[in-house]
Parts: C-alpha cells; sequence; structure tokens
C-alpha cells in the first residue's frame, strides 16, 4: 500500500473523481472541522460513497476504502465512526490518537458494530495518526509492546503537533524535519518496523508543488517508510513511482518468500549473504502485496 490519500468528503467534486485517482488507499476525511449541518451532510456522503464502491472494489482490488475519524478527545468520533462503520470501510484511521488506551477503545467499538452489521469479526484495521501532541509523541514507543492486533499502519500528525507548542517550522535548513518532528517520525518508523506493519509518512502541505512532494517521497521511501499520505490526485503519480519496488529488491523479496516455504518451521534462515528471520519474510510478503 504505497499511496494513501485523503479526501474531503464535504465536496461532492472531489468524492466525484477520486476513485480513478490511482490511489492504493483512498480515506475520505471524516475528522475535518466544520459547522454542524455540514458535518452531518458530509456524513452522509461518506457513507454512501463507501457503500457505492464496496462491491466494485472486491471484485477488482483497485484500492482500499478507508475513513479518517476524529480523535477520542473529541465530540465527533462516534458519529465519525457509525457513518463510516455504515460502508463497512476496509479500515479507519484515527486522528490526534493518544496511545494504547485509544486504539483499545476504538477496536472495542468496532468489535460492536461489527457484531451488530453480520460483519467478521476483526476485518476493519486501524490505523493510528499520532504524535499530535507532545504527551502522545513521548507515548508512541510504548505501542511497541501494547501495538493491539487491528493496527496495519502508524502514521503520524506533525501539523497538529507544531501547533500544540508554538512551532513556526516543520522543516529546518535543506528540508531535514526540526528536531521534535524527527523524534516523532523515527519513533513511528521504529514501532512500525518492530513491530512488522505499515509505516506511512506524514502529506506534504503544498498542492502547487508535485516536484518537491514527489522527493520528500522519495526521502520518505529512501529512509524506510512503506507508504505515503497525498491531500491531491496531482500527488499520487510521484508517490507511487517513489514507493516502487526496485527488481532487486522484488529479486531478494522472492527469494526470502521462497526460503521459508521450503522452510516453513524455520525463525532464522541465510539466503545470499544475510541472515533473516521472519520479520523479514512479513516485509517481503508486503512488498509482493502478500500481506
Amino acid at each position: 500500500m504505497r499511496s494513501w490519500i485523503l479526501v474531503p468528503t464535504d465536496k461532492s467534486e472531489a468524492l466525484g473523481s477520486i476513485a480513478g485517482s490511482g490511489a492504493d488507499a483512498i480515506v475520505l476525511d471524516l475528522a475535518r472541522s466544520g459547522a454542524p449541518t455540514r458535518k452531518a451532510r458530509a456524513r452522509i456522503e461518506a457513507a454512501n460513497w463507501l457503500r457505492s464502491h464496496r462491491e466494485q472494489v472486491l471484485a477488482t482490488r483497485r484500492f482500499q476504502r478507508w475513513a479518517r475519524i476524529g480523535g477520542m478527545d473529541t465530540a465527533d468520533w462516534r458519529a465519525d465512526l457509525d457513518a463510516a462503520m455504515e460502508g463497512s470501510p476496509h479500515g479507519i484511521v484515527l486522528s490526534r490518537c493518544r496511545g494504547a488506551d485509544d486504539i483499545r477503545q476504538l477496536a472495542s467499538v468496532l468489535y460492536e458494530i461489527e457484531d451488530r452489521s453480520g460483519l467478521a469479526a476483526n476485518i476493519t484495521s486501524i490505523m493510528p495518526e499520532l504524535g499530535s501532541t507532545p504527551a502522545s509523541a513521548l507515548a508512541i514507543g510504548r505501542l511497541a509492546d501494547e501495538l493491539h492486533p487491528r493496527v496495519s499502519a502508524l502514521t503520524w500528525d506533525a501539523v497538529g503537533l507544531a501547533h500544540s507548542f508554538g512551532a513556526r517550522r516543520l522543516r529546518g535548513p535543506a528540508g531535514r524535519w526540526s528536531d521534535g518532528f524527527a523524534h516523532v517520525r523515527a519513533q513511528i518508523l521504529l514501532v512500525a518496523h518492530a513491530r512488522g506493519i505499515g509505516a506511512i509518512e506524514h502529506p506534504f502541505r503544498d498542492t502547487r508543488d508535485d516536484e518537491v512532494c514527489t522527493r520528500i517521497a522519495e526521502a520518505a521511501r529512501a529512509d524506510g517508510f512503506t507508504g505515503m499520505f497525498a491531500i491531491h490526485p496531482s500527488q499520487l503519480p510521484g508517490i507511487n513511482a517513489a514507493f516502487a519496488p526496485l527488481e532487486s529488491e522484488m529479486s531478494e523479496a522472492l527469494k526470502i518468500v521462497s526460503a521459508f516455504s521450503t522452510n516453513p518451521g524455520a525463525t532464522m534462515l541465510t539466503v545470499g549473504d544475510r541472515r533473516v528471520d521472519r520479520s523479514d519474510l512479513e516485509r517481503a510478503r508486503r512488498l509482493l502485496g502478500e500481506d
């Protein structure tokens, strides 16, 4: 899952054309602020879109359908979730996630909704959006030991973090993340890879400069991220290209999967000049689209 695009649900023109955007995952953004009447209409639009694209997606496997909901510290999260679950999405992005307790609470409610709706238990994945505040940023490391099995990927919230402590910039000289943001970003990478799940880079917010967005996507892939968010369809080609596997990576992944297929009970094997373990196997499967 290389490219994830956030789509405002209060803009019908954006919803109308997004299915053909080329994104691996389309995330309907219900967490956006707005007047109550506008929010209510956006939830209806989101539920309708998720329902209308369900059979098409299941048949063609072109993209996954996700929804981003308000944080558990907001009054809107439950209404956002109920609207999204009417369309049986593949997963929920939890904005402003404060840590493991928020994830457990969301997972518990999801279980109830799945049971009531006749869906398979635990079929709905969770992606927590972490690091929106200094307190939640400092709690990220604990997720390595407390991560709920529904969590399939992690992402982070650089803009929310900047607002929380009055930062005047996200990046310093040469485009490098400033210290606080670099610390959060590194934790996302380390926890995700420690648990064998996806690490999704924060979106580039300037929709006028797709060339810079592509360079940022290339840097994210080089640093170990598995995908990146977009906020405009024009950003998707660069993101998809940046995260496309190299021939050498595909070849190595095939060798790792083949080696473990031949030795299914092994915990560690030698492949070429490397020692690989089960985490390498999971990473190889994700690269080959077998996850």
